[in-house]
C-alpha cells in the first residue's frame, strides 16, 4: 500500500520543514558572511598599527645599538650585548611572523566566502609564501600541542596510563 507523504515538494508536507532548514542554513551563512568581513577588518586594522608602530620588525632592525654603545674591554659589557641582540632579532623574527600570520588571517576570511580555488592566482601565492615562511620558522620542540598530543596519544594506548 501507498504511503502519503504529504503534498510534496512545494506543498505543506514533509519538504517544507527541509525548505525552512536550508532558508534558516542560508540565512546563518550570510550573518557568518558578514561577521567573517567584520573580523577581517579587525585584521586589517591589526597589521596596519604593527606596521605602523616600533614593534615593526623593520623598525626594531633599524634601532639596534653598537656594542661599543654599551662598553668595551669587560666581559659584562660583551654578554648584555650578546643578550640584547638575541632578544632583538627574536622580537624581529616574532613581529615579521605575527604580520605574516596576520596577513595570512585576512587573506584565509576573505577565501572563506567564495572558496580557495576561486581565489585569484597572486593572492594564492601570497598564502603558499606565507605558508612556507612560517613552515621555515616553525619549532617543533617549542610548540605546547605537540606536548599535549604525546601526552594523550600516551595516556590512550593500551595500557598506558601515565
Amino acid at each position: 500500500m501507498a504511503e502519503d507523504n504529504g503534498a510534496g515538494l512545494f506543498g505543506l508536507g514533509p519538504t517544507a520543514g527541509i525548505a525552512d532548514a536550508i532558508r534558516a542554513q542560508a540565512a546563518a551563512l550570510a550573518v557568518e558572511y558578514d561577521s567573517l568581513k567584520e573580523y577581517k577588518g579587525m585584521v586589517d586594522a591589526l597589521l596596519e598599527e604593527l606596521g605602523g608602530s616600533e614593534a615593526d620588525h623593520k623598525r626594531l632592525a633599524n634601532g639596534t645599538l653598537t656594542q661599543a654603545a654599551l662598553g668595551q674591554g669587560f666581559a659584562e659589557a660583551t654578554a648584555i650585548y650578546a643578550s640584547y641582540n638575541t632578544v632583538t632579532t627574536e622580537l624581529e623574527k616574532l613581529s615579521k611572523g605575527l604580520a605574516g600570520q596576520i596577513e595570512g588571517l585576512g587573506i584565509a576570511v576573505l577565501s572563506a566566502g567564495k572558496g580557495y580555488a576561486d581565489v585569484d592566482l597572486e593572492t594564492q601565492r601570497r598564502m603558499a609564501a606565507i605558508a612556507k615562511e612560517a613552515e621555515r620558522h616553525y619549532v617543533r620542540s617549542r610548540d605546547p600541542y605537540v606536548e599535549e598530543q604525546q601526552h594523550k596519544n600516551a595516556s590512550n594506548a593500551p595500557g598506558g596510563e601515565i
